[in-house]
C-alpha cells in the first residue's frame, strides 16, 4: 500500500508541469469600429435595421462609433494538487462591453453589451445586457426567433442556467439546454417599474457524437408587474393603476397557472382569464442529421401567448425551417458554409376575435399586443420578438392604422445563404417576401406585398496592421415599408489584446 501511495504521488508531480499555467490568467482584447450608414431615402432598409440589437439607426444617413472589450479571468488555480486530482471544476470570469455611438439629427450612445458571467464546470451565472437569441433554430441566416430574435436592445437581467446541454444520467442519451432570469423592463412612458421574467428548458434526445438528434422544449418570457397612469380602476383591467407585482403573484408568472386570483381586490377578471402579465414563448420541437459532409437541422416554433396558444389552439402559427451547414473546410473559391429555407406564419391566431366572444375557446390572440402593456412586446422602441410584427410608427404611413403593433398577421417566405469566396472573405445573403393583413381588428384595406433583401461581405484587410471591413447592401420593395436603399460600410480594428490571446472574428450577419 505504502508503495502504491508513493507511485501515485511520484506521479502526479511528473505530469503537473506538462498542465501546468500561469496562476490566474487572464485573457481580453479591445476593439474600436468606424461605420457609416448611407439611406438616400432616410428610412433604414429592412435587413439593415433587423435583429442587430437595437443598435442600427430606423433612419439615415448616420456615422456609428463602436468600442469594446472581452475577455476571461481563470478565477482557480490549475497548478494545484487539487485541480490535478479533480479537473474540470475551475471558476471563469468572463466579461464584455460594448458602447454604440451614433451621430445624426439626433445623437444616441447605447450599450448593447455589458455583462459579467461566472462559470463553474456546467453552470453558468450572467448579470448584465447580453446578446442572444433564444429558441431552437439558425442564429445566423434565419428570420428570427418568434419571441426573442435579437432585433432590439438586450434588456439588463441576471440569469443562471446551463454551459449549453448538460447530459441527464451517465449514458448521455438524454441532455437538457436550460436557464431562467429576471430581469428590468426600466421606466417608460406607459408603464413604470414592469419586470421580466424569463425561462427556457430545451431537451435533446441523442448522444453527441449520434447521428440523428431530436430537440423540444419551451421558451417562455413574461412581462409583469408594474403600474401605469393611463388605465384605472373603472376599466376592469387594473386596480389603481397596478398590475400584479407582489411576491405572492409570482408562482402565477412561473408556471403559468391561476392561484389566488379568485375574489381577489387585487386581481382584475382580465388577469384572472388571459394569464397574469404579457406572456410571450414558443413550443420548439427540431430534428437534426449529422452527415460526414453536412448538418441538416428541420425546426419548428409554435407561437405562444395565452392559454388557447399553450393548447395549440393557433396551429400552425410560428417559424418553420430547414437549415443545411458544411462540415467541411473552405476549399474551393466558392465554398457553401450554410443553406436556410424557413416559412413563418402568424395568420391564424386561434381564430378571429368574434370566436372567443361567442364562447368557442380561445380567438384573436393578437400577438405582441396587450391590454394592460399597450406598448406591445417592445423595448427601446424596437420589437422584441421577430422584426416582422411591425410597429404602426415602421411601416408607410399611410399604414399606420390601429395598435402599437399594427401589423401581426403576417406570412413570410425566406431563404437565408452564407458562403466564403477565396477562402478569404465571408458572404452572407438574405431575400424575404411577406404577405401582410395588419391586425384582425384593424386589418389592411388589402393584402399588402413586401420584399426585403441583404448582401453582406466580411473581409480581412492588411492596412493598419490588420483590419475587418464589413459592407452591406439593402433593398425594400412593396406595399407595407416605405420603399428603401441603403448601404452600410465600417472597419473594425482590434486596438489592444493580452499575451496569447485570440480574438473572435465579427460573426456574420452582424454589422
Amino acid at each position: 500500500m505504502e508503495k502504491l501511495y508513493l507511485l501515485t504521488l511520484l506521479s502526479i508531480f511528473v505530469f503537473l508541469p506538462s498542465r501546468a499555467q500561469t496562476p490566474l490568467p487572464h485573457h481580453a482584447y479591445a476593439y474600436g469600429e468606424a461605420g457609416f450608414l448611407a439611406t438616400p431615402d432616410e428610412r433604414t432598409p429592412f435587413w439593415l435595421r433587423a435583429n442587430q440589437y437595437g443598435t442600427i439607426p430606423l433612419s439615415g444617413p448616420a456615422g456609428l462609433l463602436r468600442a469594446g472589450i472581452r475577455g476571461s479571468l481563470l478565477l482557480t488555480d490549475t497548478t494545484s494538487v487539487r485541480s490535478f486530482i479533480r479537473p474540470g471544476r475551475e471558476w471563469t470570469l468572463h466579461y464584455a462591453a460594448e458602447a454604440v455611438a451614433a451621430s445624426q439629427k439626433n445623437q444616441t450612445l447605447l450599450l448593447p453589451e455589458a455583462y459579467v458571467q461566472l462559470t463553474h464546470r456546467r453552470i453558468e451565472i450572467t448579470a448584465g445586457r447580453r446578446r442572444e437569441i433564444i429558441g431552437v433554430m439558425d442564429s445566423t441566416l434565419s428570420v428570427g426567433s418568434h419571441s426573442w430574435s435579437g432585433n432590439a436592445l438586450p434588456i439588463p437581467k441576471v440569469q443562471i442556467g446551463t454551459r449549453g446541454f448538460i447530459p441527464v444520467g451517465r449514458r448521455g442519451r438524454l441532455a437538457v439546454n436550460a436557464f431562467m432570469a429576471h430581469g428590468w423592463f426600466g421606466n417608460t412612458w406607459y408603464v413604470k417599474q414592469s419586470y421580466l421574467h424569463q425561462k427556457s428548458v430545451i431537451w435533446r434526445i441523442g448522444r453527441p457524437t449520434a447521428f440523428f438528434r431530436f430537440y423540444f422544449g419551451m421558451n417562455h418570457s413574461v412581462q409583469w408587474a408594474g403600474r401605469t397612469d393611463y388605465l384605472n380602476t373603472g376599466s376592469g383591467i387594473v386596480v389603481n393603476g397596478y398590475m400584479p407585482n407582489r411576491l405572492s403573484d409570482f408562482p402565477n408568472i412561473l408556471f403559468g397557472i391561476r392561484f389566488n386570483g379568485r375574489n381577489n381586490p387585487r386581481i382584475t377578471q382580465f388577469d384572472w382569464e388571459n394569464m397574469y402579465g404579457n406572456t410571450v414563448g414558443s413550443f420548439d420541437f427540431a430534428g437534426e442529421l449529422r452527415f460526414k459532409a453536412v448538418n441538416i437541422l428541420a425546426y419548428h416554433q409554435h407561437a405562444v401567448e395565452d392559454g388557447g396558444t399553450f393548447l395549440m389552439q393557433n396551429f400552425p402559427d410560428g417559424l418553420t425551417g430547414i437549415r443545411l451547414r458544411s462540415n467541411r473546410p473552405a476549399r474551393s473559391f466558392f465554398h457553401l458554409n450554410g443553406l436556410a429555407l424557413e416559412f413563418y406564419s402568424t395568420m391564424y391566431q386561434s381564430g378571429p376575435p368574434s370566436k372567443k366572444i361567442q364562447g368557442r375557446g380561445w380567438g384573436g390572440d393578437n400577438y405582441f399586443n396587450h391590454a394592460q402593456y399597450q406598448e406591445g412586446w417592445i423595448y427601446r422602441s424596437r420589437v422584441i420578438g421577430s422584426p416582422f410584427l411591425s410597429r404602426q410608427v415602421d411601416v408607410s404611413p399611410e399604414n399606420r392604422i390601429g395598435y402599437i403593433i399594427n401589423n401581426n398577421r403576417v406570412q413570410a417566405g425566406h431563404l437565408g445563404m452564407q458562403a466564403t469566396i477565396a477562402r478569404k472573405y465571408d458572404l452572407l445573403a438574405k431575400v424575404s417576401y411577406s404577405e401582410n393583413r395588419g391586425t384582425y381588428n384593424f386589418p389592411f384595406p388589402r393584402n399588402l406585398k413586401q420584399w426585403s433583401t441583404v448582401v453582406q461581405i466580411g473581409a480581412p484587410l492588411p492596412v493598419l496592421g490588420g483590419c475587418f471591413l464589413t459592407a452591406a447592401v439593402a433593398v425594400d420593395a412593396g406595399r407595407l415599408l416605405t420603399p428603401a436603399a441603403g448601404g452600410y460600410l465600417a472597419l473594425r480594428k482590434t486596438v489592444w489584446k493580452t499575451a496569447g490571446t485570440r480574438e473572435s472574428r465579427k460573426p456574420a450577419g452582424r454589422l
